[in-house]
Order: C-alpha cells, then sequence, then structure tokens
C-alpha cells in the first residue's frame, strides 16, 4: 500500500470500535459514509473492509465494498484470528457444532432445543445442520 492510513479524533465509536458520525437523520460508520461519498452507493448488506485492516482508518485508499463472508475469510487470513472459534463473534466450537449435527440427526431432539441447549438462535442451529456455516 502507497498511501498512509488517516485517523480521525473527537467521535465516537460504536460497539464494534467504528469511527462513526450523524450524518443527516441517522449514525453512520465513518468508513462506509467515505466510501459512499467516494466510490458510491452501496447496499443494505455491502460490508466495507480495510485493505490495511485498521478498522479506525479512513483512507478511501484502503477501503473497499465486500460481503461479511469474504470480509472474515480476509481477516482470517490476515492472521487477525486463525479459526472460527476464535472468531469475536463465535459462541460456539466446531466440537460443538458437530454435537449439534448429531443430536438432530438421532430425530430426538429439535432445533429449537438446541438452540436453547447451547445458547445460539434456531436460525442459526439450522443452518449448521445444513452445514451452510462451521462446516
Amino acid at each position: 500500500m502507497t498511501s498512509e492510513c488517516i485517523f480521525t479524533t473527537d467521535v465516537s465509536l460504536d460497539k464494534d470500535g467504528y469511527p462513526r458520525v450523524k450524518h443527516g437523520a441517522r449514525m453512520w460508520r465513518l468508513n462506509r459514509l467515505i466510501y459512499t461519498y467516494v466510490y458510491g452507493k452501496l447496499a443494505a448488506d455491502d460490508v466495507i473492509g480495510h485493505k490495511c485492516n485498521n478498522k479506525g482508518c479512513i483512507n478511501p485508499n484502503h477501503l473497499y465494498k465486500t460481503t461479511a463472508s469474504e470480509n472474515s475469510t480476509h481477516a482470517a487470513a490476515d492472521g487477525l484470528y486463525k479459526t472460527k472459534e476464535q472468531h469475536p463473534k463465535a459462541k460456539i466450537t466446531s466440537e460443538i457444532a458437530d454435537e449439534i449435527r448429531d443430536l438432530y440427526s438421532f430425530g430426538t431432539c429439535s432445533q429449537q432445543f438446541l438452540a436453547d441447549k447451547f445458547g445460539i438462535s434456531q436460525s442459526v442451529v439450522s443452518a449448521i445442520i445444513r452445514k451452510e456455516i462451521w462446516r
């Protein structure tokens, strides 16, 4: 990368540590707002990644549009976390995902029962069973 990171001060941070500002009638992550001004409109599910891996950076040259899945893959590839279990939002391990599949395969447990047992949502249990996540 040929350009330096750009950081801002005197702004609040969201729950994930990203700088945010009020623009119009809503709060924006500053990197998303800057990306929109420089490169154009984003879809609601678009994610803004950082080539520099500095979530506080607002340099437009360091920002790129991606998906949540691709962003996580990029972060893992860059060593920000090495396994799914190390992801900051992970609530279970791969062993628990395997246990969920095993228990469900017996036909005696509902998805909601498993969700309650492991402290996750029924939709996550469903995705685990279908191997959309925790493959």
